[in-house]
């Protein structure tokens, strides 16, 4: 079943019956639970069916001032938005309607292609762009800004945040106060605390990562918590967790033969093959190395083989320094000991000289006589 509504002009009726008509006709659409109402069309396949190319308006006007929900059907576009004057002053075109695309909100708006911008003060001006929250801008190709007053201006940009660019193409924008600083690839974050110095925090370099905490870094690898490793505030390095109350099955290490063990390992200069060798030379162990002299102990393995864990790394070194400095105590102590035979067998030469020097003396008085 369907109600097909025609409103046709009839000179001959009152603009009341008119009415009565159109309501009447209304309550039984709204009474019938199969009803169907085509607007353009005969065979309406739905509740409320317009033809095909057809225009919709709730609303005044489909442009300029005004509240107004459009469903622009050439274009495939909807409209779901409050325009105000500062939309028609401060952006030029501020009617375009981009195909495929949807705005709601605010003094939104969506001129790309498959563009999509909701909230207030919006603008998705590039194909494929997104913005999401307050004062938005994404005007480059596959761009999406999320936030409040971010801007995603590179192509594939993403600006997720307050007051943050992502400028460079393929570039990313997170936090507080950042800008990827027209650097394609590059990829930065910052945290809530504004810099009255800098107003935003840079990349410096393509493809980079750079990150602002200003209360530092924790990175966990265990559901626990218990492992891993920070770099507190202020700090310049990562701190690994080692904690004594943390740790478990405590082995002593043998340092003479950690000694040995170092000595005949392969060290030297080397660079990363692709690594220009002019400019990226380093100089330490292979991690093969390493992981066949110091990778087992008696309860298990320790690393592997293609990577030196920076705190194993460590305490090797440590362990060989602490051999070495009971070495050179024993050295010392050796040394002390034959220091002190030395000064008795000075003592001693002194004496036999003494007494070899008075002999002498009465020697050359006997020859006199």
């Amino acid at each position: 079943m369907y109600i097909r509504f025609l409103i046709v002009h009839l000179p001959d009726l009152s603009t009341l019956v008119k009415h009565l008509l159109l309501t009447a006709g209304l309550l039984v659409a709204a009474f019938s639970s199969h009803a169907q109402v085509g607007i353009g069309t005969s065979t309406p396949k739905a509740f409320l069916n317009v033809a095909p190319g057809k225009t919709v308006l709730f609303g005044e006007d489909t442009t300029g001032l005004g509240t107004r929900f459009v469903w622009h059907a050439s274009l495939g576009a909807l409209r779901a938005n409050t325009v105000t004057p500062y939309l028609l002053l401060h952006y030029p075109l501020p009617d375009v309607v981009g195909k495929y695309s949807f705005a709601s909100g605010l003094d939104t708006k969506a001129s790309g292609l498959a563009s999509t911008a909701l909230g207030y003060d919006n603008k998705s001006i590039g194909s494929y762009t997104t913005t999401i929250g307050a004062a938005n801008i994404a005007d480059q190709w596959g761009a999406t800004a999320i936030g409040v007053l971010a801007e995603a201006r590179g192509g594939n940009s993403l600006a997720l945040g307050y007051r943050v660019k992502a400028t460079g193409h393929r570039s990313s924008a997170l936090g507080t106060h950042v800008s990827t600083n027209n650097q394609e690839g590059s990829f930065i974050i910052g945290d809530g605390l504004f810099s009255m110095v800098n107003n935003l925090v840079n990349n410096t370099a393509p493809d980079q990562m750079k990150m602002k905490f200003n209360g530092g870094y924790e990175f966990y690898t265990s559901n626990s918590l218990e492992i891993g490793m920070s770099l507190p505030s202020g700090g310049n390095s990562w701190s690994v967790i080692s904690d004594s109350t943390r740790k478990e099955n405590f082995r002593s290490a043998d340092g003479a033969s950690f000694l040995r063990k170092i000595s005949q390992m392969r060290l030297g200069s080397w660079n990363y093959k692709g690594q220009n060798s002019k400019q990226h030379r380093h100089y330490g162990p292979m991690a093969q190395d390493f992981y066949a002299a110091f990778g087992k102990d008696e309860l298990g393995t320790i690393g592997e083989e293609k990577s030196i864990n920076q705190a194993d790394f460590d305490g090797v070194n440590l362990i060989a320094i602490k051999a070495l400095i009971e070495k050179v105590e024993k050295l010392e102590a050796e040394n002390s000991k034959l220091r002190g035979e030395n000064a008795d067998l000075h003592k001693e030469t002194a004496s036999l000289k003494s007494d070899i020097d008075w002999i002498k003396k009465q020697l050359g008085g006997l020859a006199q006589k």
